[in-house]
This record gives structure tokens, C-alpha cells and sequence, in this order.
């Protein structure tokens, strides 16, 4: 039995992800739908437009062969070929050595890794302080800046003294050079430190943004359809390069991170 509409019972719940995320992602869904290549009609290459040789840094794009099976049936075998290994773009002659690769088997191991890392952005995080040893940065970094604060608070103290007479012109000339350059030195040290740093802040921003737009996408991730896991994909991956013996997945960790060129992070597979 139909309940009249004027016998709902409204219940306010709070949003999953801030207003500012979710338009953000409409609006990478939306510039994901302008861009693609392939008609909806054909399934085609799930990564055409985002990958890229890591030799001759030309586009991989898909291509699908006719080829006798086991059985010396025909069937359509799909990869993903440089375009540098055309000669015919090039006056004849190819201008990269870089192969193809099957293109199941790239589409199976990138989609595992979106799915990996939209289940637990947390794994970049602690990938990166591994790598890049990023907590002794931090700890240095702090170190650092405390010694600058002490030495700023003795150049204080040295113009007071100064000012008020305690010292003379010829002590307090030297003393306040001395000290200059030290706070100097300091200076050159924190700020050899400080793409780490600023690197760490964004990969937390990135990490929070993943852990919400997992949440939009819900639990049924791995179940989804080509449509979806391409828009998703195009939403968290920036670019993937090819190279002779590894795959390289850049992914993006802000909205206009492939704008910018910066807030991403990348992940090394054996090819």
C-alpha cells in the first residue's frame, strides 16, 4: 500500500564528503565524459589517454590484432603499442625500441591498484616516509628551527645589550656578524629540507581526499562496470609511463594536480 507523500517523515543525515570535494568530482566526471575517445557503444581501451613511454615519453595507445589462437582459430588479442614504434609518424622510421604490452594485463594491474589505493590511502603515506626516510626530515627540520630560534634570541639580546651600554661597539660588531651568519646558515639548512616537508602536508590533503571519495564510491567498487572504472580511474590516475621492464602509475592527489604538476604521488610495478 502507497503512503501519501504528506505522510513522509524527513530525517536529516550529514553529507559523506564536504560540498567542495563533491564538485570537485562532478566536476572530473564531467571533464572525464568530455574527453573520452570511444563511443560508448564499444568497449575499448580502458587507459587509452593516460598512458604514456617512459623512453620516448610519446602516447601508448590501444590497438586490437587478429591473431590465430591454440586452435588455429582467429581471435582479437588487444594491446597497448608507442606510438614512437610507428615508423610511419616519423618520415619511416621508429624512434623508440620500447615494446607493446597485452593490454588485459595492464588494465588488470592498474584498476588493482586504484582499487588498493581508494581501500587504504594510508599505505601512500607510509610508503613515502619509508622511501624518502620523510620523519627524519621532519625531526631535522624541527631541530633546526629551534637552534634558529635560540640564535634569534641571542641576536635580541645582543642589540639590547648593545643599546643599554653592557658591551662595546668593537665587541658587539663581531658578535652580531657571527650571529647573523649562523641564523644565515640555518636558514640555507631548513630550507634543504622543505620540499619533503611541503610534500608530506600534500600527501595528507591527498590521502584525506581519497578517503572521502572512497566513501562516495562505496563498497561495490571492485564490482564495477567499464563505464565506471574508467571514470574512476581518470579521477585518481594522472598518467601511467611504460618502460622496458616496469609500469609507472602516477596518481593524482588533488583535483588539479595534473594541471599543476604537483600533489602527486607515484607507484612502481614489475612489467
Amino acid at each position: 500500500m502507497a503512503i501519501d507523500s504528506k505522510e513522509w517523515v524527513f530525517v536529516p543525515v550529514p553529507p559523506l564528503v564536504n560540498e567542495r570535494l563533491f564538485r570537485a568530482a562532478q566536476q572530473q566526471l564531467e571533464e572525464n565524459r568530455a574527453r573520452v575517445r570511444l563511443g560508448r557503444r564499444t568497449l575499448g581501451h580502458l587507459l587509452q589517454g593516460l598512458a604514456c613511454c617512459a623512453i620516448c615519453r610519446y602516447a601508448y595507445y590501444g590497438k586490437t590484432t587478429r591473431e590465430r589462437g591454440p586452435e588455429h582459430s582467429l581471435k582479437d588479442y588487444r594491446y597497448y603499442r608507442c606510438s614512437g614504434m610507428d615508423g610511419y609518424r616519423f618520415g619511416g622510421e621508429r624512434i623508440c625500441t620500447n615494446r607493446q604490452i597485452q593490454a588485459e594485463f595492464l588494465e588488470v594491474a592498474v584498476w588493482r591498484e586504484v582499487c588498493d589505493l581508494l581501500r587504504n590511502p594510508e599505505k601512500l603515506e607510509r610508503d613515502f616516509k619509508e622511501s624518502n626516510n620523510a620523519v627524519a626530515s621532519l625531526q631535522t627540520a624541527g631541530a633546526l628551527k629551534a637552534q634558529r630560534l635560540k640564535q634569534q634570541h641571542a641576536l635580541e639580546r645582543l642589540i639590547d645589550s648593545f643599546a643599554e651600554g653592557l658591551i662595546s661597539k668593537d665587541q658587539f660588531t663581531p658578535r652580531m656578524a657571527r650571529t647573523r651568519s649562523r641564523i644565515a646558515e640555518l636558514d640555507t639548512q631548513i630550507q634543504a629540507y622543505s620540499g619533503d616537508i611541503d610534500q608530506m602536508e600534500h600527501l595528507r590533503l591527498g590521502v584525506a581526499r581519497l578517503r572521502e571519495l572512497s566513501a562516495t564510491l562505496g563498497p561495490g567498487l571492485a564490482d564495477s562496470d567499464w563505464h565506471r572504472k574508467r571514470e574512476v580511474i581518470r579521477t585518481v590516475v594522472q598518467r601511467i609511463e611504460i618502460g622496458h621492464g616496469n609500469i609507472r602509475i602516477v596518481f593524482r592527489l588533488s583535483p588539479d594536480a595534473g594541471r599543476s604538476g604537483t600533489e602527486s604521488i607515484a607507484v612502481t610495478l614489475p612489467r
